[in-house]
């Protein structure tokens, strides 16, 4: 291999990484305990999000936003559901949607991972969880 093919190999890789990590660390998404006014720094609870559900979150939101009534909306509110052994069993819309969007953010919902256990915590019960996607 040239060297100057290494070295646009390894800009290319370099930027590939910038962008995931940008993409990662967005502000457009806020996961919450359902009822909780505000989202803490830490949460208490049972149950913890894997390291890639913003970006995966994040792939999704131009598929979530791609229709002309769903791009008028600023932000998407939903409740989703986590039982006892860490699976997403449910959703539930907070703020009013038309029904392709809420068929888009099923599928979403449906390709989230499983949560996992949350280090020191004494039990798990079946949770709550309110995500806000922003334009």
């Amino acid at each position: 291999m040239k060297t100057s093919a290494i070295i646009r190999f390894t800009f290319t890789l370099a930027a590939a990484m910038i962008s995931y990590a940008s993409m990662a660390y967005s502000d457009d998404l806020i996961i919450r305990k359902y009822g909780e006014a505000e989202a803490p720094a830490s949460i208490s609870s049972s149950w913890k999000f894997s390291e890639d559900f913003n970006a995966l979150i994040d792939s999704y939101s131009p598929f979530i936003f791609r229709t002309k009534k769903s791009q008028e909306i600023d932000q998407v509110n939903f409740v989703i559901e986590v039982n006892s052994f860490g699976k997403i069993v449910g959703f539930e819309m907070m703020n009013e949607s038309d029904k392709g969007l809420k068929e888009r953010l099923d599928y979403v919902v449906r390709q989230l991972p499983d949560c996992q256990p949350a280090e020191g915590a004494s039990s798990y019960k079946s949770e709550k969880f309110e995500i806000i996607i922003k334009k």
